[in-house]
């Protein structure tokens, strides 16, 4: 089965790439029902589980789907790179009753009836307004609960993704960038040809295509909303590169830190993700004032790299530091 978004005049131009905090949350959720993904989320796991325990989501579990389909309004399309979790709930809030009615009834009717409590099915099928309400505050517990604290590293690979995609994006145009975006997306004759999908096809027109990397998503790829007269575009949603080094350790070597001094190099090790100082800080357990002296010595001896997001700035390591730190790589 194969979905072909199909592009027309002015839609090469209009393909944007966004972030959504919110995206992460529900992805981060689904990962909760089908924890065996792959390994390199189980220390997450392990974290979340007993603070997860405590919360309420019945409802917001029981509306995101283990497979399939699953109620679109839950998953708004981000409006760009600077999306808050402020400015994504505020989407799902807006959505029509209508349209939450309307939804949530087909998803109550894929799901296994005699899996779901009586009081949930209830709210499911009910008032739309207090449901939608209802999976709001839920997904506003189940951000801060899952996402909220690994958040800063989060973005800093996002926008390292984008920073990746955008160059291939402006070197080889569409065709490059969907070389190696994910192996169920290929790029031919102006179209793009998405397996595992319901078989059709989806005329962009002159709408364009949101690109949206997810650190929780691997290895799916994700595409919404696919009416051919809905006037959002279409947002692909696709594993970003380097997820496993979110849960990756800061290497903080001995010689190095003989070499750099500690606090030097608890700040350069922090950096093998792109890291505010605030941030960098707050793991490395310094003063901010501290680590950005460290920073700028540390940029000044070409260690790390600074890229300005906004109003914030970004630092990462470059080749030479991670030559240093992982001798073994090289």
């Amino acid at each position: 089965m194969t979905l072909v978004l199909r592009f027309g005049r002015g839609d090469a131009a209009r393909c944007r790439f966004a972030i959504s905090p919110l995206q992460e949350t529900m992805s981060a959720l689904l990962v909760l029902k089908k924890p065996g993904r792959h390994g390199w989320y189980l220390p997450w796991l392990r974290e979340v589980r007993p603070v997860i325990a405590r919360l309420d989501l019945g409802l917001l579990d029981a509306a995101a789907p283990s497979n399939g389909y699953g109620p679109d309004f839950l998953w708004p399309t981000p409006t760009g790179p600077r999306t808050t979790i402020e400015d994504d709930l505020a989407q799902v809030r807006a959505t029509d009753p209508a349209t939450v009615a309307a939804e949530l009834a087909e998803h109550a009717r894929r799901i296994d009836r005699h899996a779901l409590r009586d009081d949930l099915h209830r709210v499911l099928t009910g008032d739309p307004v207090i449901a939608r309400n209802t999976l709001v505050t839920q997904q506003r517990l189940a951000w801060q609960a899952l996402v909220e604290p690994l958040w800063d590293r989060i973005r800093g690979l996002l926008d390292a993704d984008i920073t990746t995609r955008a160059r291939q994006l402006a070197d080889s145009g569409l065709a490059g960038l969907f070389a190696d975006l994910h192996r169920r997306a290929t790029w031919k004759n102006e179209e793009l040809h998405l397996t595992g999908f319901r078989h059709g096809t989806v005329d962009l027109r002159g709408r364009g295509l949101i690109l949206v990397p997810t650190a929780f998503g691997w290895p799916n790829l994700g595409i919404g909303p696919t009416d051919d007269t809905s006037v959002t575009p279409p947002a692909l949603v696709y594993p970003m590169l380097g997820a496993a080094r979110l849960w990756e350790p800061a290497t903080r070597s001995p010689a190095i830190a003989r070499l750099l001094g500690s606090g030097r190099a608890s700040v350069l090790a922090e950096t093998l993700v792109p890291s505010t100082t605030v941030s960098v800080a707050h793991r490395a357990g310094l003063a901010p004032a501290t680590v950005s002296e460290h920073l700028t010595v540390l940029r000044e001896a070409g260690l790390v790299t600074a890229t300005r997001r906004g109003r914030e700035v970004l630092y990462r390591q470059t080749p030479l530091a991670a030559a240093l730190l992982h001798p073994a790589r090289t």
